[in-house]
């Protein structure tokens, strides 16, 4: 299977779309889902929030370092919690903090001194094909959330398929636990 993964627009049904009272960035991904294999939110972002490539995680890292001396959260500082069946607001997928869910989408995010973020993970299906979107709005708030997003946005917009592309071939390699 061809993984393709494109950028489009954030959905207007997305939780992302109306869950900061200003966003400052805004992007969107999407790609098709395997065929033939029984695909749900939950085994979704699962599959693509804890089996992310090790480059990302030797970035994430890296950033850890930069941006504990300014009092930053850092991965570090979240304490993961373990994988639930169901992922529900107050439960972490990796250190990501579920928000909020509904039955084809979860929004995960966090609010940090210097910017709020939320990234929803949302299946879209279209006759007999399933896609995921993954949807990401920022907010700065301060002069330090900006300057910080200044080398993370470029970043970003690689790393995010990079995340979805490794975990469709997860899921189309059955790698990740599909329970739920």
């Amino acid at each position: 299977m061809r993984i393709v993964v494109q950028e489009i627009n954030i959905p207007n049904t997305s939780l992302a779309i109306c869950s900061l009272p200003r966003i400052d960035f805004a992007d969107a991904f999407r790609c098709e889902l395997p065929e033939n294999q029984l695909q749900n939110i939950d085994s979704v972002t699962r599959a693509i929030f804890l089996t992310i490539p090790q480059w990302i995680t030797a970035l994430l890292e890296l950033r850890n370092i930069i941006v504990r001396p300014f009092g930053l959260k850092t991965s570090i500082d979240v304490e993961p919690s373990n994988v639930q069946d169901e992922l529900k607001p107050g439960t972490a997928v990796g250190v990501f903090e579920v928000l909020n869910r509904r039955l084809d989408e979860i929004m995960l995010g966090e609010d940090d001194q210097h910017l709020n973020y939320r990234v929803s993970v949302q299946l879209e299906r279209e006759e007999e094909k399933c896609y995921v979107i993954i949807s990401t709005v920022v907010t700065f708030n301060n002069w330090l959330g900006r300057a910080y997003f200044v080398p993370v946005k470029p970043v970003h917009k690689i790393i995010v398929p990079a995340m979805i592309r490794k975990g469709v071939e997860n899921l189309a390699s059955s790698i990740v636990d599909l329970r739920s």
